[in-house]
């Protein structure tokens, strides 16, 4: 995403209200729980949306008096000195997306020693000593994917898999979710696998030299939708409907989408998501152990998936393609997040 456009999003998001750095006070004691919400990057759409559902979940909650955000700018060291400036301002709870799995331990422990509740979510804290992780399970993610390919192609024929940034955990994930479902059908082959950042211009510039090697290719497995996106508009700028595409639930991917099945009925698609809302799950799970209620240390939240079916409910024409549409946003906020 141009980081002009992030940082247009991001002051959007201050002037709606977060609360960046605001120290917590006597008054907002006695109206409620201040919490933390210790982010390590607003470099791309879906962070700075997930930010946006935290800010809404808290302002709809009687139990919330403050949300104060901080961003570390992808250095693990300065969300280490964020979540101790966090604890040092008295704050009830802290919720953590890490920009390093174990670099922010020992912050974490010194805030649970200090009876604050801490929540992590999205990328998480390698240890035990939290009250609670928030889990979205990639490699399902993947797997719910592979499932419907496979289906769609009866267990026959030549795929393409594109992945994520090589070497991260969560596209090493996708694909080994996917990958366990295709081991199971000897007809089905992968004939090349793609790292293409989960970016459109690279998956681009991959799909067109493949298409032009291999015009047969049966179907495509894409954990990312701006990459699914590309995919698709390889084959129609070739004039040709393309094979069944799996991708995800960003909005340019689902535009293009309805778009194919006009043109083409035959057409489906499947979208998985990891719900920019994760961060409001976090939030409702941190109050709920605030209140005494007993929490799991491990909260999964199941895939949520958009069907042919279901695609009408989430596409929105009218909003950009950045816009990640499962989401608990109402949309004149996200009009003015994005600025329609």
């Amino acid at each position: 995403m141009n980081k002009s456009i992030v940082l247009v999003l991001v002051l959007l998001l201050a002037a709606a209200g977060l609360a960046f750095g605001a120290a917590a006070s006597e008054e907002d004691a006695a109206d409620g729980y201040v919490i933390g919400l210790s982010n390590f990057s607003v470099e791309n759409s879906w962070r700075v949306q997930m930010v946006a559902e935290a800010e809404y979940a808290a302002s709809q909650m009687d139990e919330v008096a403050r949300l104060i955000v901080t961003n570390s700018e992808g250095s693990a060291e300065k969300q280490v000195s964020d979540i101790e400036d966090l604890i040092a301002q008295g704050v009830d709870a802290i919720l953590i997306t890490a920009a390093n799995p174990r670099a922010l331990v020992p912050a974490v422990a010194r805030a649970m020693a200090e009876g604050i509740v801490v929540v992590d979510f999205d990328n998480l804290v390698d240890t035990e000593n939290i009250t609670s992780h928030i889990v979205v399970d990639q490699k399902e993610f993947g797997r719910v994917q592979g499932d419907w390919l496979v289906e769609q192609l009866d267990g026959q024929g030549q795929i393409v898999a594109f992945n994520g940034i090589d070497g991260t955990q969560i596209s090493a994930d996708r694909f080994e979710g996917a990958k366990n479902v295709f081991d199971q059908y000897p007809g089905i082959e992968i004939v090349q696998t793609v790292f293409a950042a989960w970016d459109y211009a690279q998956a681009k510039r991959a799909m067109e030299s493949i298409l032009a090697a291999n015009p047969n290719i049966d179907g495509v497995w894409s954990q990312g939708g701006a990459m699914s996106e590309a995919v698709v508009e390889t084959y129609l700028e070739r004039d040709l409907m393309p094979p069944p595409v799996t991708g995800e639930d960003g909005n340019g991917f689902l535009k293009i989408w309805k778009q194919v099945s006009e043109q083409y009925p035959e057409w489906s698609s499947i979208a998985t998501s990891m719900p920019t809302w994760v961060s409001a799950q976090a939030l409702r799970i941190a109050v709920q152990a605030l209140e005494g209620e007993s929490v799991p240390a491990v909260y999964e939240i199941p895939i949520p998936t958009i069907t042919q079916e279901t695609l009408n409910d989430y596409v929105k024409p009218n909003l950009p393609d950045s816009y990640w549409t499962n989401s608990d946003l109402p949309e004149s906020i996200v009009a003015d997040l994005f600025e329609r």
